[in-house]
């Protein structure tokens, strides 16, 4: 048992003793990023516990549900605590008040961060419940246990239902101490329980942002400027204006928007618009890029971190050079916001990763713009309905990353301000796709010496990239001494045993916005690690798998995953088939994959990829596979797609040229989890960064050919 010292809980009696009701302040870090982008931020949300007249218990989270399970997995935590029947188990989510802390959902965090106090949420309820039918049968509480939100008197048939207590559970004085289970112990944690969304969803009754409908909207949509940087110098809209249903045109801050009674008049109008740009200085291309990224590497960098004297001992040389291509996030859902300013205030609802980071653009938009003071209005507002900006957060198609970034709710706020009605806002597919903030353009070097036994006796990575952190944050890169946390993701912790290693970064600058995608640095130096130590092992002619078994006697958790999948995969024992295989360790889960190809009349074919995954304590595991299957499914999208620039704008724009994997080509995905006692980790993104390595290595297996820059050509598999 953990015991659980009382912090600030706080009791309400709602509804003249009619529900019980439980808030507790939960004082942990921000949810937002990795764990390096949480410095100077602190993630602190009230959790509300409600239980009802009809036994019904309410769990408002402050969590974004994007597709990964986090309403299932938050409010089973406190239903595994509070003994309730899972089928009375209800979700809201967290308003954008003030009171619920700082809200952004991302990093594989959201159960990480959760794990004991979402679990103290559900025992100290359960204690009040055990207290209050104590109290009313005149017994100690010793002789009440309780199950599937009723509490029972040991020994006899007598029992209540959790809501026949509210009326004494809230006259109780909360407990100073409440102990939580032992995992061991758990009825619901770690079981298969059915996703709380799943019924919304395929009823049509899930409302997610592009679904919100609202008395007199208006539709918008906004058209930037095609080259990164430049700026608007005027434009002509006589002809967009000639289509019908079109309300207005005009200029926001560096867009142009056209709002119409619907989508397609907007769109089309968008379409007819001649607009005039300012060039921008720095045009750049993927060849300038490239070299920008060559030139940094044979420069010297800013040593990151270092063990022992790599590249001292003048043995056996092995150097290799890996590069990435820019990525888009490529949300199914494109960027969208409803706003209705009303009544002295901003309404607004967005599928948003991020409420408060979109509450404060908001805040920043709206009030500027009014003749309120800003201070004084905060000074009196108390409650969701007064409050100046208020953020409805939507269930959303897709997030990786991409719904961290709010110009979608600033643009959409601009456009709201010109009107009394609500306006929706949505980026057309090409917008999204030819404005995203995308993954880095990025190239390492990898330089190591082997001994006698083949094995390295110490490695130099140098990586090249620009910086995603100077790109949402400029002057960050200044604060921190020149390096990018981010970038080094999946880099700094090497989890080989290698007695002398050395980590170096140098930074890039170019025009191209960036942003978070799914799992960040770690989807580029696990492709560059995993493919060099590929290389090691072949020209050492060690088994791959055996090659890393051996580098791994130290990492016990990530040695199991990979011993684990090769049993999974059957590893090389298909004679006819060819395997890959990939081992990575982050946000604090490890993961193992083997891709398996097999040749057929018109080509390779990519049959199976298998995952072995040790996330530590974790909650459900239909949820984890889930994730797993999409990360691989992401990742080989990653695999066959790129973002290319030219003359400083993106070729692409649409799925026709920067395509998703379909499921004709989508492999067999078979994915086993490990039971641990360790610390919960994160599931979302581990599963992103071994996938293409794994996969490089079986091409290279059937082909000997070895892939270093990706994408890889898509000939290369039939179909």
């Amino acid at each position: 048992m953990k015991t659980v010292s009382r912090r600030e809980f706080i009791k309400l009696s709602l509804s003249g003793a009619t529900v019980f009701a439980l808030g507790i302040r939960l004082a942990q870090p921000d949810s937002a990023l990795s764990a390096e982008a949480r410095e100077g931020d602190s993630f602190s949300p009230d959790l509300w516990l409600q239980i009802d007249q009809q036994n019904i218990c309410q769990v408002t989270v402050p969590e974004t549900e994007m597709g990964q399970g986090v309403y299932t997995g938050l409010a089973t935590l406190v239903a595994e605590e509070l003994d309730h029947d899972w089928n009375l188990v209800r979700v809201k989510r967290a308003s954008s008040a003030e009171k619920y802390g700082y809200q952004s959902t991302g990093g594989s965090t959201s159960l990480r961060n959760a794990w004991s106090e979402f679990r103290q949420v559900g025992a100290i309820a359960r204690q009040v419940f055990l207290q209050a039918a104590a109290g009313r049968w005149k017994v100690p509480v010793s002789r009440c246990f309780t199950e599937s939100g009723h509490v029972y008197l040991k020994d006899t048939q007598r029992r209540f239902r959790y809501a026949d207590l509210i009326a004494d559970a809230n006259r109780i004085r909360l407990p100073d101490q409440v102990e939580l289970k032992n995992p061991q112990d758990f009825r619901l944690a770690a079981k298969a329980l059915p996703r709380l969304d799943v019924l919304e969803k395929i009823s049509g009754k899930a409302l997610f942002g592009i679904d919100v409908q609202l008395p007199d909207m208006l539709i918008a949509t906004t058209v930037h400027p095609p080259v990164f940087g430049a700026k608007i110098t005027g434009f002509d809209d006589r002809a967009a204006r000639r289509v019908d249903n079109i309300i207005d045109i005009f200029q926001i801050e560096n867009a142009v928007a056209v709002v119409a009674r619907d989508f397609w008049s907007a769109s089309q109008a968008a379409r007819a618009l001649k607009i005039d740009w300012q060039a921008a200085a720095d045009l750049s291309d993927d060849a300038s890029i490239q070299q920008q990224l060559k030139n940094a590497l044979a420069g010297d960098g800013i040593v990151v971190s270092q063990k022992g004297e790599p590249g001292k001992k003048n043995k056996q040389s092995i150097k290799a050079e890996y590069s990435v291509p820019l990525q888009a996030h490529a949300t199914l859902e494109p960027m969208n916001c409803t706003v209705h300013i009303h009544d002295g205030m901003c309404e607004i609802w967005a599928p948003t990763q991020s409420p408060s980071a979109a509450k404060s653009i908001a805040e920043d938009y709206y009030f500027s713009f009014t003749d309120r003071a800003w201070k004084k209005i905060k000074s009196i507002l108390h409650s969701d309905s007064q409050d100046g900006v208020v953020v409805h957060t939507t269930y959303a198609g897709g997030g990786f990353g991409r719904r961290l970034k709010q110009d979608f709710v600033a643009e959409a706020v601009q456009i709201a301000r010109h009107f009394s009605q609500p306006v929706k806002l949505i980026w057309s597919r090409q917008e999204d796709m030819q404005h995203d903030c995308y993954r880095p353009m990025a190239r390492c070097s990898l330089q190591a010496e082997t001994g006698k036994d083949g094995y390295p006796e110490s490695l130099i990575h140098h990586i090249a990239s620009p910086s995603i952190r100077e790109s949402l944050d400029p002057g960050y890169l200044e604060r921190k001494q020149g390096v990018d946390s981010s970038a080094l993701e999946g880099a700094k912790y090497l989890p080989y045993e290698i007695d002398n290693h050395k980590l170096i970064y140098s930074h890039i600058r170019q025009p191209v916005p960036l942003g978070y995608w799914r799992s960040v640095g770690a989807s580029i130096n696990a492709f560059c690690i995993e493919s060099f130590i590929d290389e090691l092992a072949n020209r050492a002619g060690i088994d791959p798998l055996e090659y890393r078994l051996e580098l791994l006697q130290f990492n016990s958790r990530l040695l199991n995953t990979l011993q684990r999948v090769a049993r999974l995969s059957a590893w090389k024992q298909d004679e006819d088939a060819f395997y890959g295989i990939a081992c990575h360790s982050s946000y604090d889960s490890h993961v193992s994959q083997v891709a398996k190809i097999i040749r057929q009349a018109d080509g390779l074919r990519l049959s199976h990829v298998y995952t072995v995954i040790d996330c530590g304590l974790y909650v459900n595991p239909d949820i984890i596979r889930a994730q797993l299957e999409g990360a691989v499914i992401y990742g080989l999208s990653a695999l066959f797609s790129e973002i290319n620039i030219q003359q400083g704008r993106v070729k692409q724009s649409n799925f026709h040229d920067f395509p998703l994997l379909r499921y004709a080509r989508t492999p067999d995905i078979r994915c086993e989890i490990i039971h641990s006692q360790e610390a919960p980790g994160g599931v979302g993104e581990p599963g992103v960064p071994t996938v293409i390595p794994a996969v490089c290595n079986a091409i290279y297996s059937a082909t000997g050919q070895r892939i270093r820059d990706l994408p890889v050509k898509a000939e290369i598999f039939a179909g």
